[in-house]
Formats: C-alpha cells, sequence, structure tokens
C-alpha cells in the first residue's frame, strides 16, 4: 500500500512541478501580491515539487524527506487560499469554478498526512 502511495504522490508532485513551467503564467497568479518574486517563487517551488517526486523513492533520509515534503505542503496552503479568497481560475482567462476552489483546500490535509506517513518504517 506504501509503495502505491509513494508512486502516486512522486506523480502528482512530478506533473505539478513540471505545470510550474510549462504553465507558469496561471500559478503566477496564485501567488498571493505581497510576496515579492512571484515568477522566481513558482520557479522555485516547481523545481521543489520535482525534487521531492524523486526523492520520495529514495531510502536514504526518507523520514527528513517526509517531514519537509508536509512542511512545504502547509507552506503552499496560503496560495490555494489566496486562489479561492480571489476566485482565481485554473486557466488563465477562464471562468473560476468556486465549488472546487474551495473543496479542494481542505485536500492539504491528506497531503500532509501522507508525507508523513510515507517518513515512517
Amino acid at each position: 500500500m506504501k509503495s502505491i502511495l509513494r508512486f502516486l504522490y512522486s506523480f502528482l508532485l512530478i506533473f505539478a512541478g513540471i505545470a510550474h513551467f510549462t504553465k507558469k503564467e496561471g500559478f503566477i497568479r496564485t501567488v498571493p501580491e505581497i510576496l515579492p518574486a512571484q515568477s522566481f517563487i513558482v520557479k522555485f517551488t516547481g523545481v521543489l515539487e520535482v525534487l521531492f517526486g524523486i526523492l520520495l523513492w529514495i531510502k536514504k533520509g526518507q523520514s527528513v524527506t517526509s517531514k519537509l515534503l508536509a512542511l512545504f505542503m502547509v507552506s503552499v496552503f496560503p496560495a490555494n487560499i489566496n486562489m479561492a479568497i480571489k476566485e482565481i481560475p485554473f486557466q488563465p482567462g477562464g471562468k473560476p469554478n468556486k465549488l472546487i476552489l474551495w473543496l479542494r483546500l481542505p485536500l492539504q490535509i491528506p497531503l500532509i498526512i501522507g508525507a508523513f506517513k510515507l517518513g515512517r518504517k
């Protein structure tokens, strides 16, 4: 079961990380305006997501990786809240689906819990 969780989590992270570069403008809009260097933040978090997706498969340091991943998931949560409050659509120029924007917020909790579970022996 843990290997299935690891595969799904890793796939999600790598896919999302790559999207930070291929759909950069969409991600930039989600970064709270108060933060400087929004383009850098999007690229940096994209690199971190790909890196975490790879590190999940390296046994050595799994405990540290899982804790850092959980912390990362907590740190990107404000962008998701910003997206919901400001009704920012997933596609630039698209129509926001308010229900999905708000329903995805609680999904961060299983991502945080899942990160911790992957670090347990």
